[in-house]
């Protein structure tokens, strides 16, 4: 299978003005990128221009969009609803950014409370990974432990400790029972891999076994409940994650950067498994297009970092010049506006079904074994027979064959990153589907015929 199929050339020969952008950003940037998710060979498409749906690159060819900047354009590119909102800010405003507080820090931080249960004090940060660094930071000083413990193959942004176990090999990662922490950047200290307790997703005997054994010295267990946007707790799972970290007195954040808005309901995975966590971080979709995180959570807990409550020597640092962007903040309400209109995740959920449903049912007309899997507006792409509960699953997939299906989309102007999740938006029309439905089935065909 897929042995005369080459839609490498295929994307080749269709991106050739990318491909001397990407020469030229090699002499300036490392890699030709600035930050290495955004690189995948040959070479990224260079984009030129987007909207809705939809982007062009710098050869004119036209992509139904389905990486929508790796999740946060929800609503899509430059919805008019957005990009009014940004315009108003900074005519009504006279400038980008105050320094001072200003009242829609305030009126944000009401929304979030609102929307997720456990959301009693929020802090605004530049990114969900700030979001995360801080809230562990947070949850350090407030337990007044060093270490903390997270799943296998979870992410939270690109500082050491989030990098531990991220993408270990079967040879360095350990019995699955056990997770052994490794270093998954070179620059990691010995020290941060002392820091970290690693533990096996959607295993609940080991998990609390794990815990227990360090329950002195853990400070916080950070999780993505649905790890990278598809593959979901074991809904027993969770709940035995919650009532263990309750009962040692450990911190339970969940990072909803991708899942917060992505899930299938207003209020994240928290919501959708009725589980709620002691804090969350969230990212992408809060800023509207614009960088933007939050951590948030148990007001105990947040008063780690009051000014006014604690002193400066009995006090969490936070900080950040950029927190609280009025103008990121305007977009992020706006988005805010559309999301909790009545019919706003009835759509995303019905043209996301669509495509998940009409991509299955290729793979089992054709005795393909793949799958399109993932809860909510965001889902993967998996050849395997069955889906994945971990990240150790994931490491048996059949990525030549996810390569071929990739590049034989991206050569037919399907816009994603190869072996990464798609995201759906409410700018995605019925039109765009069955588009993508009919590249897959001639993907697939050609895949089987070689």
């Amino acid at each position: 299978m897929c042995a005369g199929f080459d839609p490498i050339t295929e994307y080749k020969n269709k991106t050739k003005k990318s491909a001397e952008w990407f020469a030229r950003a090699c002499d300036h940037l490392p890699g030709g990128v600035t930050g290495n998710v955004k690189f995948y060979q040959p070479y990224p498409i260079y984009a030129k221009r987007a909207k809705g749906a939809h982007l062009w690159d710098l050869d004119g060819n036209e992509y139904i969009d389905y990486m929508l900047c790796f999740g946060p354009l929800i609503l899509g590119h430059g919805d008019p609803r957005v990009i009014k909102a940004i315009t108003e800010q900074l005519e009504r405003d006279g400038t980008t950014i105050f320094g001072p507080p200003h009242e829609t820090e305030t009126i944000m931080a009401e929304r979030l409370n609102r929307i997720f249960p456990c959301a009693e004090r929020v802090r605004f940060t530049n990114s969900g990974l700030e979001a995360t660094l801080h809230a562990l930071r947070v949850c350090r000083g407030f337990r007044r432990r060093n270490r903390i413990a997270k799943f296998e193959g979870h992410y939270h942004g690109c500082y050491d400790e989030a990098l531990v176990s991220l993408t270990p090999s079967e040879e360095t990662a350990g019995p699955y029972a056990a997770p052994q922490p490794v270093a998954c950047s070179l620059g990691t200290s010995e020290y941060t891999l002392q820091s970290v307790q690693v533990l096996p997703f959607n295993d609940a005997e080991d998990t609390v076994r794990l815990l227990k054994a360090h329950k002195n010295d853990l400070a916080a267990v950070i999780m993505e409940p649905i790890q990278r946007g598809f593959i979901e707790s074991d809904p027993e799972f969770l709940k035995t994650v919650r009532e263990t970290t309750e009962e040692l007195d450990i911190i339970l954040v969940f990072d909803e950067v991708m899942s917060g808005f992505r899930a299938d309901r207003l209020g994240g995975a928290q919501t959708m498994y009725g589980v709620t966590p002691d804090l969350m971080c969230l990212g992408k979709v809060i800023g509207g297009g614009f960088p933007a995180g939050a951590f948030l959570g148990r007001q105990d807990i947040m008063d780690s970092v009051n000014p006014v409550t604690r002193g400066k020597d009995n006090r969490v640092f936070h900080g950040g010049t950029f927190n609280g962007h009025p103008t990121v903040l305007a977009a992020g309400m706006a988005t805010l506006d559309v999301l909790e209109e009545p019919d706003t995740y009835a759509y995303l959920n019905r043209i996301t079904s669509k495509l998940q449903d009409g991509l299955n049912d290729q793979f089992e007309r054709m005795e393909i074994e793949a799958l399109a899997v993932g809860p909510g507006s965001t889902f993967n792409v998996v050849f395997a027979k069955e889906c994945a509960h971990s990240y150790r699953d994931c490491m048996h997939f059949d990525a030549k064959l996810r390569m071929q299906f990739d590049y034989g989309l991206l050569a037919r102007g399907m816009h994603f990153h190869p072996d990464k999740p798609f995201y759906t938006s409410t700018a995605h029309t019925d039109e765009d589907v069955e588009n993508t439905l009919a590249a897959s089935e001639e993907v697939l065909r050609e895949m089987k015929s070689s």
